[in-house]
This record gives C-alpha cells, sequence and structure tokens, in this order.
C-alpha cells in the first residue's frame, strides 16, 4: 500500500461529515454539562473538520484526525487570548475572575471586629457580598462609597477603597 492510500482511506464525503458533526455536538453536549469551556474548542474543530468533508477534497481519515488534532491545540493553547479576562489567576473556569480589579458599592459596616478584620458588605453587579477591607484602608467608608475588588477568597471579597 502507497502513502497516499493509507492518507485518503477512510470514510470521505457525506458519511464523513455525519460522523464529525455528531462528534461534535457530542462534544457540545459534554462542555454544556462540564463548563469547562475546554471542549468547547474541540467541538468547533469537528465542526470544521465536518464542514472540509463535504468539499468533495480527497481528504481521509488520518488527514481528517491530523486536522482535528492541530485545531483543537491552537484553539486550546488561544484560550486565554479569546477569553480576555483581566486577572492574574491561573484558572481559565474561574467565575469570580472578572471581579478582580473592578469597583463594587459599600452597603454598611466595616467596623473593626475581633481578629482585627474590618468586614461588611459591598454590592457588585447587583449580588451582595460580605467584604474585608484590605490593609491601607484606614478611613471611615460610609454607605454608596466606592471600593475595589482585590480578591476573593473562602466566598468573602477583599476590597480597598477607590
Amino acid at each position: 500500500m502507497d502513502m497516499n492510500a493509507i492518507l485518503l482511506m477512510g470514510p470521505m464525503g457525506l458519511n464523513a461529515f455525519w460522523l464529525w458533526f455528531i462528534f461534535g455536538l457530542l462534544l457540545l453536549g459534554v462542555e454544556v454539562f462540564l463548563g469547562t469551556q475546554w471542549l468547547l474548542w474541540a467541538a468547533a474543530s469537528a465542526g470544521v473538520v465536518a464542514v472540509i468533508c463535504l468539499t468533495g477534497l480527497p481528504f481521509g481519515v488520518f488527514l481528517q484526525a491530523l486536522t482535528f488534532a492541530i485545531l483543537s491545540g491552537v484553539l486550546g493553547a488561544m484560550t486565554p487570548r479569546f477569553l480576555k479576562v483581566s486577572s492574574h489567576s491561573p484558572d481559565v473556569n474561574d467565575p469570580h475572575r472578572r471581579m478582580v480589579g473592578k469597583q463594587a458599592r459599600v452597603l454598611s459596616g466595616f467596623e473593626p471586629v475581633a481578629g482585627g478584620e474590618r468586614t461588611g458588605r459591598v454590592v457588585f453587579d447587583g449580588v451582595e457580598w460580605p467584604a474585608v477591607l484590605g490593609a491601607g484602608g484606614e478611613g471611615a467608608l460610609t454607605a454608596d462609597d466606592r471600593v475595589v475588588i482585590e480578591r476573593i477568597y473562602e466566598g468573602r471579597v477583599f476590597v480597598r477603597p477607590a
């Protein structure tokens, strides 16, 4: 068997389209349940391979798999660029990542409590959060003052005056 026969063999045309299309839908379905955002790129890559299979080009199963692998790898590696999330957090899936560096509105508190922390309540994007005033927050904060969110840890936001 020559090299061209190996590269071009396997499902092609409409059969290959349906195989890759269904594989992409399955990946997309798993992504919906997992919410990782990584399988999204593999599903998109399977869709691209499915469309290429419809072109009628001699595109055998080896080239299909190679194209799928390369597209999935490149798109997965470029995920942080596509998401454009401004944070130093290494986890792409951290839902609170977008809050860091944004301003919140003080609702109440920031009086010293046992342990030396100054705690209060802030609201960000319509959601009320327990908050801790970080170092350098020595001034008095009143309701409707603005604070900047520095980090989120154990369900509390750590803030500093804006």
